[in-house]
């Protein structure tokens, strides 16, 4: 269950539904032939100003006993079947909805809204992002990327994010140099910390 919290912008109202904390588990998706790797995944989406703030942590794991996992684990089997490792990559976003028509749409509809990202991560990228929301349903593509001379070579990133079923599932594609657009990574989460406690840390 979604808990508003009392002192949401209206700015955000479109995207409340993101808010909180999740875990869940996901495919890393490696180059080549390589196989796919499991990873632990949290996504924790505060209230920030009349933003939000997203950070998103990814770490290695290995399957608990060596079995191999389920594809179709939901986030809660997912994060059972699997042991955690190091930190392998994270990712602070700050997200800002734009203005909409003031107009309200019709039962069961929703009006489109535009957004906006700004990111880094600790693989050295900086990363500006334009996207859609849509009801419980955000398509994002990478505006403009900054890369140290540290990290991958990529050109451009898309992304998406949707509520299913109680579940945030989520996948993200990126196209290096030279090369074909290919998932980079995908996941399952649910949410384990509610939007009112999540928003509750920007006042302590």
């Amino acid at each position: 269950m979604i808990v508003i919290p009392d002192n949401l912008p209206v700015e955000l109202a479109p995207v409340a539904w993101m808010l909180g904390t999740w875990q869940g588990w996901g495919m890393l998706c490696q180059e080549g032939e390589a196989p796919d790797l499991p990873v632990i995944e949290e996504i924790r989406a505060e209230i920030c100003g009349t933003q939000m703030r997203l950070t998103t942590s990814i770490y290695a794991a290995t399957t608990v006993n060596g079995a191999e996992i389920d594809p179709m684990l939901d986030s809660f089997q997912g994060l059972a079947a699997l042991d955690a490792g190091d930190l392998l990559r994270e990712e602070t976003m700050y997200l800002r909805v734009l203005p909409g028509s003031g107009q309200l749409p019709p039962p069961g509809e929703y009006e489109p809204r535009e957004l906006m990202g700004s990111a880094a991560t600790t693989d050295g990228l900086a990363v500006l992002w334009a996207g859609v929301s849509m009801g419980p349903r955000v398509q994002m593509i990478s505006d403009a990327i900054a890369r140290d001379a540290q990290a991958q070579p990529i050109e451009h990133q898309g992304r998406m994010y949707g509520l299913v079923g109680g579940e945030m599932m989520w996948t993200q594609e990126h196209t290096l140099a030279d090369q074909e657009t290919a998932v980079d990574i995908s996941g399952r989460l649910a949410r384990v910390e509610d939007s009112a406690e999540a928003a509750s840390t920007e006042n302590e």
